[in-house]
């Protein structure tokens, strides 16, 4: 389950803050429709 046990790339800290587990998800789905990010975290975790 996504918010329960979160799958990061390797190297990456994996986050279990439900809010920013929330922003992640909503930043997942705009990135594969190719929108701009709403955060300050980068691409590191889509790359």
């Amino acid at each position: 389950f996504y918010f329960k046990s979160p799958m990061t790339a390797p190297g990456l800290y994996p986050e279990h803050d439900l809010f920013i587990q929330l922003m992640k998800l909503k930043n997942t789905l705009r990135e594969l429709r190719g929108e701009e990010l709403i955060t300050h975290l980068g691409l590191d975790y889509y790359e």
